[in-house]
């Protein structure tokens, strides 16, 4: 026998109970993970079949280092830079949004 329901005064129980987890969530992860792996691979992959050193002079800093490490570099520093400008238009938007 169900107790009656304090919200709605029924004698149904409205409340829902999940017998399994999220299985969406989990397949995501795992393909998230798999893909991660691929990359982590391909990363490597790359920087070791890039051996040739090549000099970078930046701002009057001059570095020697491995291609392929050294475009890795720049695409995460480009990365960073979108990153961040898109953050700033965000809060920029966020700002605007709230004062008008």
């Amino acid at each position: 026998m169900t107790n009656p329901n304090p919200i709605n005064g029924t004698g149904t129980d409205t409340t829902t109970t999940t017998t399994a987890p999220n299985k969406g969530r989990r397949v995501s992860t795992i393909i998230g993970l798999i893909l991660a792996a691929v990359l982590v691979v391909a990363f490597i992959v790359f920087v070791t079949q890039n051996t040739e050193q090549v000099q970078i002079e930046f701002f009057g800093l001059n570095l020697d280092l491995a291609q392929g490490v050294a475009l890795l570099l720049a695409a995460v520093v480009g990365f960073l830079i979108a990153v961040l400008g898109a953050g700033v238009l965000r809060l920029r938007s966020k700002v605007r949004r709230r004062r008008g």
